[in-house]
Protein backbone atom coordinates (compact mmCIF):
# COMPACT_ATOMS: atom_id res chain seq x y z
CA UNK A 1 0.00 0.00 0.00
CA UNK A 2 1.93 2.79 -1.15
CA UNK A 3 -0.06 6.08 -0.61
CA UNK A 4 3.21 8.58 -1.35
CA UNK A 5 1.33 11.18 -3.80
CA UNK A 6 2.83 14.75 -4.24
CA UNK A 7 -0.39 16.88 -3.90
CA UNK A 8 -0.41 15.51 -0.39
CA UNK A 9 2.72 16.30 0.37
CA UNK A 10 2.05 20.06 -1.13
CA UNK A 11 -0.85 19.69 1.47
CA UNK A 12 1.51 18.71 4.58
CA UNK A 13 3.06 22.00 3.49
CA UNK A 14 0.29 24.25 2.98
CA UNK A 15 -1.04 22.74 6.46
CA UNK A 16 2.47 23.51 7.79
CA UNK A 17 2.06 27.47 6.70
CA UNK A 18 -1.01 27.62 8.25
CA UNK A 19 0.13 26.82 11.58
CA UNK A 20 3.00 29.39 11.06
CA UNK A 21 1.00 32.72 10.26
CA UNK A 22 -2.55 31.36 12.12
CA UNK A 23 -1.79 29.30 15.02
CA UNK A 24 -5.11 27.44 15.89
CA UNK A 25 -7.56 28.32 14.01
CA UNK A 26 -11.24 27.20 13.35
CA UNK A 27 -12.05 25.40 10.10
CA UNK A 28 -14.66 28.03 9.17
CA UNK A 29 -12.69 31.04 10.42
CA UNK A 30 -11.83 32.74 6.99
CA UNK A 31 -15.67 32.69 6.61
CA UNK A 32 -16.01 35.68 8.66
CA UNK A 33 -13.17 37.23 7.24
CA UNK A 34 -13.90 40.78 6.12
CA UNK A 35 -12.00 39.87 2.79
CA UNK A 36 -14.42 37.15 1.90
CA UNK A 37 -17.05 39.52 0.49
CA UNK A 38 -17.54 37.56 -2.60
CA UNK A 39 -18.80 34.64 -0.46
CA UNK A 40 -22.20 34.52 1.34
CA UNK A 41 -21.07 33.91 4.86
CA UNK A 42 -22.32 30.23 6.04
CA UNK A 43 -21.98 28.78 9.62
CA UNK A 44 -19.25 26.81 10.27
CA UNK A 45 -19.34 23.04 9.07
CA UNK A 46 -16.52 21.94 10.20
CA UNK A 47 -14.39 22.77 13.44
CA UNK A 48 -10.35 22.10 12.78
CA UNK A 49 -8.10 22.52 14.96
CA UNK A 50 -4.72 22.20 12.88
CA UNK A 51 -2.65 21.96 15.59
CA UNK A 52 -4.39 18.79 16.74
CA UNK A 53 -5.33 17.62 12.91
CA UNK A 54 -1.40 18.24 11.83
CA UNK A 55 -0.13 15.96 15.05
CA UNK A 56 -2.45 13.31 13.65
CA UNK A 57 -1.33 13.79 10.31
CA UNK A 58 2.34 13.32 10.88
CA UNK A 59 1.96 10.35 13.20
CA UNK A 60 -0.47 8.57 10.82
CA UNK A 61 2.90 9.72 7.86
CA UNK A 62 5.58 8.32 10.74
CA UNK A 63 3.42 5.17 11.13
CA UNK A 64 3.06 4.31 7.70
CA UNK A 65 6.37 6.01 6.01
CA UNK A 66 8.79 4.24 8.54
CA UNK A 67 7.98 0.68 8.14
CA UNK A 68 8.73 -1.47 5.69
CA UNK A 69 5.69 -1.71 3.54
CA UNK A 70 6.31 -3.79 1.32
CA UNK A 71 7.07 -7.20 3.45
CA UNK A 72 6.89 -5.52 7.27
CA UNK A 73 10.20 -7.71 7.51
CA UNK A 74 8.74 -10.89 7.10
CA UNK A 75 10.98 -13.48 5.99
CA UNK A 76 10.70 -14.96 2.36
CA UNK A 77 8.70 -17.85 1.82
CA UNK A 78 10.66 -21.45 1.51
CA UNK A 79 10.08 -24.04 -1.10
CA UNK A 80 8.73 -26.35 1.26
CA UNK A 81 6.11 -23.35 2.46
CA UNK A 82 5.15 -23.77 -0.99
CA UNK A 83 5.23 -27.14 -1.42
CA UNK A 84 2.72 -27.36 1.53
CA UNK A 85 0.05 -25.54 0.56
CA UNK A 86 -3.21 -26.92 1.24
CA UNK A 87 -6.00 -24.88 -0.48
CA UNK A 88 -8.08 -27.01 2.23
CA UNK A 89 -6.75 -24.59 4.67
CA UNK A 90 -8.82 -21.23 2.85
CA UNK A 91 -12.05 -20.90 4.06
CA UNK A 92 -14.79 -21.40 1.76
CA UNK A 93 -16.16 -18.50 1.16
CA UNK A 94 -12.77 -16.98 -0.01
CA UNK A 95 -12.13 -20.24 -2.05
CA UNK A 96 -13.30 -18.27 -5.52
CA UNK A 97 -10.25 -16.82 -5.47
CA UNK A 98 -8.49 -20.10 -6.24
CA UNK A 99 -9.99 -20.42 -9.36
CA UNK A 100 -9.25 -17.16 -11.45
CA UNK A 101 -6.88 -16.81 -14.59
CA UNK A 102 -3.37 -15.77 -13.14
CA UNK A 103 -2.61 -14.69 -16.86
CA UNK A 104 -4.39 -11.68 -15.83
CA UNK A 105 -2.08 -11.19 -12.52
CA UNK A 106 0.27 -8.11 -14.35
CA UNK A 107 -2.78 -6.53 -16.31
CA UNK A 108 -4.63 -6.22 -13.06
CA UNK A 109 -1.92 -5.03 -11.19
CA UNK A 110 -0.87 -1.90 -13.29
CA UNK A 111 -4.62 -1.10 -13.30
CA UNK A 112 -4.56 -1.00 -9.30
CA UNK A 113 -1.09 1.16 -9.42
CA UNK A 114 -3.22 3.70 -12.01
CA UNK A 115 -6.13 3.59 -9.81
CA UNK A 116 -4.54 4.20 -6.47
CA UNK A 117 -3.05 7.62 -7.55
CA UNK A 118 -6.41 8.55 -9.06
CA UNK A 119 -8.41 7.23 -5.80
CA UNK A 120 -6.25 9.31 -3.58
CA UNK A 121 -7.01 12.23 -5.88
CA UNK A 122 -10.35 12.01 -5.51
CA UNK A 123 -11.41 14.08 -2.67
CA UNK A 124 -9.71 17.04 -5.07
CA UNK A 125 -13.23 17.20 -6.91
CA UNK A 126 -14.83 18.61 -3.87
CA UNK A 127 -13.73 21.53 -4.75
CA UNK A 128 -15.74 22.19 -7.39
CA UNK A 129 -18.49 22.85 -5.23
CA UNK A 130 -18.52 26.47 -4.54
CA UNK A 131 -19.12 26.31 -0.94
CA UNK A 132 -16.69 23.93 -0.17
CA UNK A 133 -14.08 25.55 -1.94
CA UNK A 134 -14.50 28.65 -0.37
CA UNK A 135 -13.05 26.77 2.68
CA UNK A 136 -10.67 24.82 0.59
CA UNK A 137 -7.90 24.61 3.70
CA UNK A 138 -9.81 22.66 6.23
CA UNK A 139 -11.37 20.24 3.84
CA UNK A 140 -8.03 19.43 2.21
CA UNK A 141 -6.85 18.85 5.78
CA UNK A 142 -9.38 16.48 6.85
CA UNK A 143 -9.07 14.68 3.42
CA UNK A 144 -4.93 14.17 4.54
CA UNK A 145 -5.78 13.33 7.91
CA UNK A 146 -8.56 11.02 6.53
CA UNK A 147 -6.35 9.24 4.31
CA UNK A 148 -3.29 9.24 6.97
CA UNK A 149 -5.47 7.74 9.59
CA UNK A 150 -6.21 4.93 7.02
CA UNK A 151 -2.59 4.14 6.38
CA UNK A 152 -1.79 4.05 10.13
CA UNK A 153 -4.25 1.53 10.80
CA UNK A 154 -3.00 -0.43 8.21
CA UNK A 155 0.38 -0.01 8.85
CA UNK A 156 0.39 -0.92 12.63
CA UNK A 157 -2.89 -1.58 13.99
CA UNK A 158 -3.26 -5.47 15.26
CA UNK A 159 -5.47 -6.51 12.26
CA UNK A 160 -3.09 -4.58 9.72
CA UNK A 161 0.07 -7.03 7.92
CA UNK A 162 2.84 -6.12 10.28
CA UNK A 163 0.41 -7.84 13.27
CA UNK A 164 -1.47 -10.51 10.77
CA UNK A 165 -0.12 -13.18 8.25
CA UNK A 166 -2.01 -14.62 5.33
CA UNK A 167 -0.45 -16.00 2.02
CA UNK A 168 -1.93 -13.76 -0.82
CA UNK A 169 -4.21 -15.91 -3.75
CA UNK A 170 -1.24 -15.81 -5.70
CA UNK A 171 1.06 -18.06 -4.21
CA UNK A 172 -1.45 -21.36 -5.20
CA UNK A 173 -0.86 -20.53 -8.62
CA UNK A 174 3.00 -21.90 -9.52
CA UNK A 175 2.35 -20.35 -13.35
CA UNK A 176 1.61 -16.50 -12.02
CA UNK A 177 4.00 -14.36 -13.27
CA UNK A 178 4.94 -13.31 -9.58
CA UNK A 179 8.07 -13.63 -7.04
CA UNK A 180 6.05 -16.44 -4.87
CA UNK A 181 8.83 -16.64 -2.41
CA UNK A 182 8.59 -12.62 -1.50
CA UNK A 183 7.89 -11.59 2.52
CA UNK A 184 4.91 -9.58 0.36
CA UNK A 185 3.12 -12.79 -0.14
CA UNK A 186 2.73 -12.96 3.04
CA UNK A 187 0.56 -9.60 3.19
CA UNK A 188 -2.75 -10.56 1.88
CA UNK A 189 -5.30 -9.34 5.03
CA UNK A 190 -6.33 -6.59 4.89
CA UNK A 191 -6.67 -4.55 1.29
CA UNK A 192 -4.96 -1.34 1.77
CA UNK A 193 -5.87 -0.30 -1.67
CA UNK A 194 -9.40 -1.00 -1.47
CA UNK A 195 -9.35 0.71 2.34
CA UNK A 196 -7.25 4.14 1.02
CA UNK A 197 -10.25 3.80 -1.97
CA UNK A 198 -13.22 3.66 0.28
CA UNK A 199 -11.88 6.32 2.55
CA UNK A 200 -11.20 8.73 -0.07
CA UNK A 201 -15.10 8.31 -1.83
CA UNK A 202 -17.04 7.87 1.45
CA UNK A 203 -15.00 11.39 2.52
CA UNK A 204 -16.31 13.23 -0.32
CA UNK A 205 -19.61 11.84 0.20
CA UNK A 206 -20.07 12.70 3.45
CA UNK A 207 -18.40 15.96 3.06
CA UNK A 208 -20.83 16.53 0.22
CA UNK A 209 -23.94 15.60 2.05
CA UNK A 210 -22.77 18.05 5.07
CA UNK A 211 -22.36 20.80 3.40
CA UNK A 212 -25.44 20.08 1.15
CA UNK A 213 -27.99 18.92 3.33
CA UNK A 214 -30.60 18.51 0.88
CA UNK A 215 -29.06 16.51 -1.29
CA UNK A 216 -30.24 13.21 -1.93
CA UNK A 217 -27.91 10.96 0.26
CA UNK A 218 -28.86 7.92 -1.17
CA UNK A 219 -28.01 8.67 -4.33
CA UNK A 220 -24.53 10.17 -3.37
CA UNK A 221 -23.21 7.34 -1.04
CA UNK A 222 -24.51 5.00 -3.84
CA UNK A 223 -22.36 7.02 -6.21
CA UNK A 224 -19.43 6.69 -3.42
CA UNK A 225 -19.64 3.10 -3.51
CA UNK A 226 -18.63 2.77 -7.24
CA UNK A 227 -15.16 3.77 -6.80
CA UNK A 228 -13.84 1.31 -3.85
CA UNK A 229 -15.77 -1.78 -5.62
CA UNK A 230 -13.85 -1.13 -8.78
CA UNK A 231 -10.81 -1.02 -6.78
CA UNK A 232 -11.96 -4.00 -4.92
CA UNK A 233 -12.70 -5.78 -8.23
CA UNK A 234 -9.19 -5.06 -9.51
CA UNK A 235 -7.32 -6.26 -6.29
CA UNK A 236 -9.64 -9.38 -6.79
CA UNK A 237 -8.38 -9.70 -9.97
CA UNK A 238 -4.89 -9.17 -9.43
CA UNK A 239 -5.02 -12.18 -6.77
CA UNK A 240 -3.49 -9.82 -4.27
CA UNK A 241 -6.28 -10.56 -1.51
CA UNK A 242 -9.35 -13.07 -0.95
CA UNK A 243 -12.79 -11.40 -0.78
CA UNK A 244 -12.83 -11.36 3.21
CA UNK A 245 -9.33 -9.18 2.77
CA UNK A 246 -10.97 -6.86 1.10
CA UNK A 247 -14.25 -6.47 2.76
CA UNK A 248 -12.16 -5.57 5.89
CA UNK A 249 -10.69 -2.69 3.95
CA UNK A 250 -13.44 -1.68 2.80
CA UNK A 251 -15.36 -1.57 6.24
CA UNK A 252 -12.15 0.16 7.48
CA UNK A 253 -11.68 2.83 4.54
CA UNK A 254 -15.15 3.57 4.83
CA UNK A 255 -15.07 4.01 9.03
CA UNK A 256 -12.87 6.68 8.16
CA UNK A 257 -13.80 8.19 5.50
CA UNK A 258 -17.26 9.16 7.22
CA UNK A 259 -16.51 9.51 10.91
CA UNK A 260 -13.56 11.65 10.94
CA UNK A 261 -14.95 14.25 9.20
CA UNK A 262 -18.34 13.35 11.70
CA UNK A 263 -15.90 13.85 14.55
CA UNK A 264 -14.74 17.41 13.14
CA UNK A 265 -18.78 18.58 13.00
CA UNK A 266 -18.51 17.63 16.87
CA UNK A 267 -15.38 20.24 17.39
CA UNK A 268 -13.21 19.79 20.07
CA UNK A 269 -15.30 22.21 22.48
CA UNK A 270 -16.74 19.27 24.16
CA UNK A 271 -13.96 16.78 23.68
CA UNK A 272 -11.51 15.87 26.64
CA UNK A 273 -8.70 13.56 26.42
CA UNK A 274 -7.15 11.76 29.45
CA UNK A 275 -4.70 8.99 30.63
CA UNK A 276 -6.01 5.57 32.82
CA UNK A 277 -4.09 3.14 34.10
CA UNK A 278 -5.24 -0.11 36.05
CA UNK A 279 -3.58 -3.41 36.70
CA UNK A 280 -4.30 -4.92 33.28
CA UNK A 281 -3.72 -2.09 31.16
CA UNK A 282 -2.85 1.52 30.39
CA UNK A 283 -3.69 3.88 27.52
CA UNK A 284 -5.97 6.89 26.67
CA UNK A 285 -9.19 8.29 26.72
CA UNK A 286 -11.39 10.31 24.49
CA UNK A 287 -14.50 11.84 26.05
CA UNK A 288 -17.50 13.57 24.70
CA UNK A 289 -19.89 15.23 27.07
CA UNK A 290 -23.26 16.72 24.91
CA UNK A 291 -23.81 20.35 25.23
CA UNK A 292 -27.22 20.83 27.59
CA UNK A 293 -29.64 22.69 26.03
Amino acid sequence: MNLINRYWIALSLMLGITLSQGGVVNAQSSASDSSSATHDAHAPVYHVNYWISGGIIAAGAIAGYTLPLNSFGKDAISSADLANLDTNNVPSFDRISLHQNPALVSTFDNYSRIMQIGMAALPLTLLIDNDIRHDWLPVMVMGLEVNMVALAIFAVSPIGPLFQTRYRPVIYYPTAPVNRTDGNQKNSFYSGHTASAAAASYFMAKVYCDYHPDANEYLVYGAATIPPLVMAYVRFMSLNHFPSDIATGYAVGTLCGVLIPELHKIGDKNLSMGAYSSPTSTGLTLTWNMASK
